[in-house]
């Protein structure tokens, strides 16, 4: 009993601990009795009688369905809601006592939100949230998915995405996942160590578990990058799995990558959403190179997002160096340059070479038309840009040329306004920039910039790039220029490169 003295009267007010408990004692009496019962609710066939006062103190869908006429409906069916479900949810109104499982909760909770009981709803939620961990968070994201709070459906894609990886090596786990995560995890672009044909593989087997299983298999199928499946495991997969060849939409996603694997050249010029690698991070990519011994190399390296390690990524098909790197269409090129250590620049090369991060292959495409080194190298508007250099026996020279990834074919562009080498360059808004002045008559072509590589890079290269580890994104290209020096131009419009140079400033 609690007391509290009333004000301006002599006297006391009296509350007592215990009645409220005793009102849901003698209201839960009387249900399990059938005493007064005055409407009752049905789920799956089953009733169940109870009291229009207790349910609408409790119920917010009741207390305004009881409110709307006073002698109201006599039986309330729920659709959607099953009786076990419907059960505990009246148990917990006339006794504040909630029992809950995984196994049945979503059960319970439909039931709830059903009927509007806040705190059955708030209860189930608190027990997702303290129940939520690597063994059954597969699980709990399917059930926040369909009916959970946005917050908690972010922590438990969490827990998934931490253990996506073991979720798919174990075929248990995974022929056990719902749907809907299993849709999850296919949208994610942090599978790098997955490869796609290991994803679509899953994807089968999980669909092959059961027949009821097929309606699902369009809306997952698509989620698969077909494109970076290798053309011999996508015929091979097409012999083995019927249901590739039966389903229409499959059969067409089939068709479209192998068609972008007839197309090696063009791919470039293919990607699309389909066609990008499944990668959460970017790197540094160091391609090439000479060491302060004039040593030759043909290393790749590789950091990771902070630069704080490094990786070898391969090699190139010869050691180079004073050469160009650029992206395009998520591919890495890597043009002309010198094999071997010349100071003179004597036997550049034309040659060509890209690098695919799907497979970490390398593809000779074709070569430039001049032999290029010292040059400046970009992507612009989709084509490649090689622009300058010095050529064969140290010559400078003003050319320019684009390659054409669709066709494979490099042909003349607009030249420079004047010979130039150890030039830098960039693009910004669809136009090119190129930065440099001619060396004076009798001066030596400076060497080119040395780009440290890291921990363990050693030896390190003249020349790298900014890209992606799995995820090709941009390019650092360059060259030095000393002092005062011009700075030219070339523009696009739309996807067309205009052959047109400008003088547009000077640098200081």
């Amino acid at each position: 009993m609690v007391s509290r003295e009333l004000k301006g009267a002599e006297g006391k007010l009296l509350t007592s601990d215990a009645h409220s408990l005793r009102i849901l004692e003698g209201a839960r009496s009387l249900r399990d009795q059938g005493a007064l019962c005055d409407v009752t609710l049905e789920a799956e066939g089953v009733r169940f009688p109870v009291h229009r006062v207790i349910l609408a103190s409790a119920s917010s869908y009741c207390r305004v369905l009881f409110a709307a006429a006073a002698d109201g409906p006599s039986v309330v069916p729920l659709g959607d809601v099953s009786a076990r479900g419907l059960g505990r949810v009246l148990d917990f109104v006339y006794a504040g006592r909630l029992e809950l499982v995984l196994a049945t909760l979503e059960e319970t909770l439909k039931a709830a939100e059903a009927l509007l009981v806040r705190d059955a709803v708030k209860l189930c939620f608190g027990f997702l949230d303290e129940a939520l961990g690597p063994d059954n968070c597969a699980e709990i994201l399917g059930i926040t998915r369909r009916c959970g709070p946005e917050e908690l459906r972010r922590k438990a894609a969490r827990y998934v995405g931490a253990r996506h990886r073991a979720l798919l090596r174990d075929r248990e786990e995974l022929v056990a996942l719902d749907e809907e995560v299993l849709r999850g995890i296919l949208e994610r672009s942090d599978l790098g160590r997955y490869s796609e044909a290991e994803l679509l593989r899953c994807v089968l087997q999980w669909l092959q578990h059961s027949p009821a299983r097929a309606r699902h298999s369009r809306d997952l199928l698509r989620r698969i990058r077909f494109p970076l499946v290798p053309a011999g495991h996508l015929q091979e997969l097409l012999r083995e799995s019927p249901l590739l060849k039966t389903d229409s939409h499959c059969f067409g996603l089939l068709q479209e990558a192998l068609a972008y694997h007839a197309q090696p050249y063009a791919q470039p010029a293919l990607q699309g959403p389909s066609t990008q690698v499944r990668c959460g991070s970017d790197g540094l990519v160091v391609v090439g190179g000479r060491t302060a011994d004039n040593k030759v190399c043909k290393e790749v390296w590789v950091s990771d997002e902070r630069c704080a390690t490094w990786r070898r990524l391969g090699e190139l098909c010869s050691p180079l160096y004073n050469h160009c790197a650029a992206v395009l269409g998520g591919f890495l090129f890597v043009l002309g340059g010198q094999h071997k250590f010349d100071p003179a620049g004597n036997q550049p090369t034309n040659e060509v070479f890209r690098y695919d991060p799907r497979d970490g292959t390398w593809l000779q495409v074709a070569g430039m038309l001049e032999k290029r080194t010292r040059f400046h190298a970009a992507a612009l508007a989709g084509q490649l840009m090689a622009v300058a250099g010095g050529t064969l026996r140290g010559r400078l020279t003003a050319g320019a040329e684009q390659y054409r990834p669709a066709e494979n074919r490099w042909e003349p562009a607009a030249p420079l306004p004047v010979a130039v080498a150890d030039h830098a360059g960039a693009t910004l808004q669809g136009i090119l920039y190129i930065a440099g002045k001619p060396p004076p008559p009798r001066a030596h072509a400076a060497p080119p910039r040395r780009v440290q590589a890291g921990p363990g890079a050693d030896p390190a290269p003249d020349q790298g790039l900014a890209v992606g580890t799995r995820r090709l994104s941009r390019s650092w290209g360059g060259g030095r220029s000393r002092g005062t020096s011009d700075r030219c131009t070339i523009r696009t419009s739309g996807a067309r490169v205009v052959h047109e140079w400008c003088t547009s400033g000077a640098i200081f």
